[in-house]
């Protein structure tokens, strides 16, 4: 039988088959710092990539919106109808109401050829400093004449000033007060967007049919060629 010492003794094998209690919370520790860390690069990887979009998205959409107000405004046109201002364009700083609103008539593609929408844009306030920008078209033809339509196109913190622009003198308003009764479309649009945090976008669109532009590929005809004088007749012989 083997003396009692020799029993209580524990061979190195069946040491280094466990772990002690130190080794455990050194463990538990060095795990906690790694799944803290790694938390807080995916935290931040996250947080960032969030505020790069939502930078992006915001300039990105809001420039968007004011340039296709400005594609579509450069196609405005006065209609064939006595005193119908072909254009509208209001400021106001009533609670509850539209700060802009911008009214005209342009053509849109049909099935046959164009079809005529009155489109309207309007800047409305939503909450403290968000606004939104909305288009209404309302079709003039068709099976949906009057049937209003409205798709809302950028929403978010910014300022959006039209202006009137004719003869050097911008206004807020149009058509100007001695032109009611003959309301004409002005020159050009000044277009002004200003969003926190960003250099302001101001841009001027010409209306052609305002100022009737010509298209880039209109030649005019060729003068007719001068006509070469027919030498006169011969002398017969014995006349002078």
């Amino acid at each position: 039988m083997p003396p009692a010492d020799a029993m209580s003794r524990t061979s190195p094998n069946s040491r280094a088959a466990g772990f002690t209690f130190v080794e455990l919370l050194l463990a538990l520790a060095l795990g906690v710092l790694v799944a803290a860390a790694v938390g807080a690069l995916v935290h931040g990887l996250f947080f960032a990539g969030e505020r790069q979009a939502a930078r992006l998205q915001g300039a990105f959409a809001a420039r968007a919106a004011v340039r296709a107000l400005a594609r579509e405004v450069a196609c405005a046109f006065a209609p064939p109808v006595e005193k119908l201002p072909p254009l509208r364009l209001s400021a106001s700083t009533e609670v509850g109401q539209p700060e802009v609103v911008l009214a005209f008539y342009a053509p849109v593609p049909a099935p046959l050829g164009y079809d005529v929408e009155q489109v309207t844009y309007e800047v409305a306030p939503l909450q403290g400093p968000v606004r939104e920008l909305r288009r209404i078209s309302v079709p003039c033809s068709g099976p949906r004449t009057n049937a209003p339509v409205t798709n809302r196109l950028y929403a978010g913190r910014f300022a959006l000033a039209i202006a009137a622009v004719t003869n050097d003198t911008a206004s807020a308003v149009w058509p100007p007060p001695e032109a009611q009764d003959k309301p004409t479309l002005p020159t050009s649009l000044r277009l002004t967007l200003s969003q926190p945090g960003q250099e302001p976008l101001q841009t001027e669109v010409l209306i052609q049919t305002a100022t009737g532009i010509p298209c880039p590929i209109e030649r005019r005809e060729s003068a007719p060629a001068a006509e070469t004088p027919e030498p006169p007749p011969a002398a017969l012989p014995g006349e002078p």
